[in-house]
């Protein structure tokens, strides 16, 4: 049987989910107590209610219907009345279904909410209080891992460590770079490794995505939508030119719900591959990687390939803007020097 624990973003990131994706995940529940046991921490449930509403709103962002202002001379023609009833009508279903969704939101009858809770009430969940001083010392000492003045993860570790027999091994998924080695991202952070391997005399297996994880062991368990989101990014790094990598954005600006190590692979592949890097200032290129990091959390990170790229938008951005405010002058400029310019008939 293999011990496995899911990390709180992990967990999140079934909040983007399709109806498909969800079903399949489902069928790992079944596995439990047969070919897994699953370890939840009270920690990670905490977190997952805690950062629910932000990932939701996050999903909401491309989700709304903005108003539209009809210029006078439109109304003029015949299609304006159709059109405009049409729109009313649109606004008027969208309000209607989303007062609905916010009603789901409100009662956490979601279909991501249901299956975390069918998962979270089967598992059964471990307390951490006697792990919580022993977490605050290993931060307080700099041994990973942690981050931003929270000992959050470093609970989570050290509840496993208590929690799980010695000479069983752990199967770890989590999206969180904390966990990660600097030098190779798919790897856990050798310190991790060697402490475990230490203490527990045991192995740990690392995976950032349920889609490595469930193809790995489980293969009868397919995340399809999840599958085709890690294959876009893999079609991306390997990106041979210019229009295959407008091809690719395209494809991947109608994704949402990339988790925190997909938007940082995203983001190492814009500085490490020249037919992403060189076309960045692009409208189409410029507007996904915008878009993907429109998030506020993502401006107060620091030494990331997220933190670069965004340096890097926001300094294309102001190249834009100084073209523009250029251009204007200089339309300016051709203005005054036209001998009509000033022309009163």
């Amino acid at each position: 049987m293999k011990n496995l624990f899911i990390d709180s973003n992990i967990w999140l990131s079934l909040y983007h989910f399709s109806s498909d994706d969800l079903e399949q995940f489902g069928k790992l529940k079944e596995l439990i107590g047969t070919d897994i046991r699953l370890f939840i921490t009270q920690q990670v449930s905490d977190e997952v209610r805690r950062n629910r509403e932000a990932k939701l709103s996050d999903a909401f962002k491309s989700f709304e219907i903005k108003p539209i202002k009809f210029p006078v001379f439109c109304k003029e023609y015949d299609q304006y009345s159709a059109f405009n009833k049409d729109y009313k009508d649109i606004q008027r279903r969208y309000k209607e279904w989303m007062e609905e969704i916010n009603s789901d939101i409100q009662r956490h009858s979601l279909p991501a909410d249901k299956t975390i809770r069918e998962f979270f009430e089967l598992a059964g969940l471990i307390d951490c209080e006697a792990v919580v001083h022993k977490a605050y010392i290993r931060y307080l000492g700099g041994n990973p891992p942690g981050k931003d003045n929270r000992y959050g993860d470093a609970i989570n570790w050290e509840c496993l460590l208590q929690s799980i027999s010695n000479g069983e091994d752990l199967y770890f998924i989590s999206a969180d770079k904390d966990y990660c080695s600097q030098i190779n991202s798919d790897m856990l952070n050798p310190f991790l490794l060697h402490e475990w391997e230490a203490k527990k005399q045991s192995h740990i297996f690392f995976y950032k995505s349920l889609v490595t994880f469930l193809n790995e062991h489980f293969t009868n368990i397919k995340l399809r939508r999840e599958q085709m989101k890690q294959d876009l990014i893999n079609s991306l790094r390997a990106s041979a030119n210019f229009q295959r990598t407008h091809i690719i954005i395209a494809q991947m600006s109608k994704e949402s719900g990339w988790n925190e190590s997909q938007i940082e692979e995203i983001c190492e592949i814009a500085e490490n591959n020249s037919q992403v890097s060189w076309i960045l200032a692009d409208d189409d290129v410029f507007e996904f990687y915008k878009q993907l990091l429109s998030n506020k959390k993502y401006q107060i990170q620091k030494d990331t390939a997220v933190s670069r790229v965004l340096e890097e938008l926001k300094c294309i951005s102001a190249e834009h803007e100084e073209q523009g405010r250029e251009d204007w002058e200089s339309d300016l400029r051709d203005m005054q020097e036209d001998p009509h310019y000033n022309y009163i008939p």
